[in-house]
C-alpha cells in the first residue's frame, strides 16, 4: 500500500512543472502567440493571424498569467482589439483559464522549453484537440527587432 502510494506521488510529481518553467510561465511580460490551430469542428483549422509568421499589422496577440493565478489575454484581430481576463488553476502540468464570466478554458497541458523560451498549450482529444504555441514576449520583441534590423541593411 505504502509502495503504491510513493509511485503515485512520483508519478503525480513528475508532470509537475520546474521551479524555472513556473518561473518563465509566470513572466510579468508575458508570452507572444505564435501559432493557434483547432480541431475542435472536425477538421484541423489554423488561424490566418497566428500561423507562425509574424503579421504584427494585421493580428497579434499575448497571454500573461500571473503569480497571483489571474491572467490576461490581449488580441488584435483585423484592427480590432479583444480583452479576455479572469484566473487560471495550474495542476501539476494542466493549465485552466476561467475567463471574466467564468467560462472555462482547458485544462490544456502545458510544455515549456526553457531554452527556446516557448509554450505549449494543448487541449486533450476530447476538448478538440486545441493547440496554441507562444514565445516569451521579450525574446519575441528581440527576435524581431533582429530580423528588422537585418531586413534594412
Amino acid at each position: 500500500m505504502a509502495l503504491g502510494l510513493l509511485t503515485a506521488l512520483r508519478v503525480s510529481a513528475a508532470a509537475d512543472l520546474s521551479t524555472d518553467q513556473l518561473r518563465m510561465l509566470q513572466d510579468a511580460g508575458g508570452w507572444q502567440y505564435l501559432e493557434m490551430n483547432s480541431s475542435a469542428i472536425g477538421v484541423q483549422t489554423e488561424h490566418p493571424c497566428f500561423d507562425g509568421q509574424p503579421h504584427p499589422d494585421e493580428c497579434s496577440g499575448t497571454l500573461t498569467l500571473s503569480r497571483n493565478h489571474t491572467f490576461v489575454q490581449d488580441l488584435m484581430i483585423e484592427g480590432k482589439s479583444y480583452r479576455r481576463h479572469g484566473t487560471y488553476e495550474l495542476d501539476g502540468d494542466q493549465l485552466t483559464l476561467f475567463d471574466e464570466l467564468q467560462t472555462q478554458d482547458g485544462p490544456y497541458t502545458v510544455s515549456i522549453d526553457l531554452e527556446e523560451k516557448t509554450l505549449v498549450m494543448q487541449m486533450s482529444p476530447s476538448g478538440g484537440n486545441v493547440r496554441c504555441r507562444f514565445m516569451l514576449n521579450r525574446k519575441y520583441k528581440e527576435k524581431r527587432k533582429q530580423e528588422q534590423t537585418k531586413e534594412h541593411t
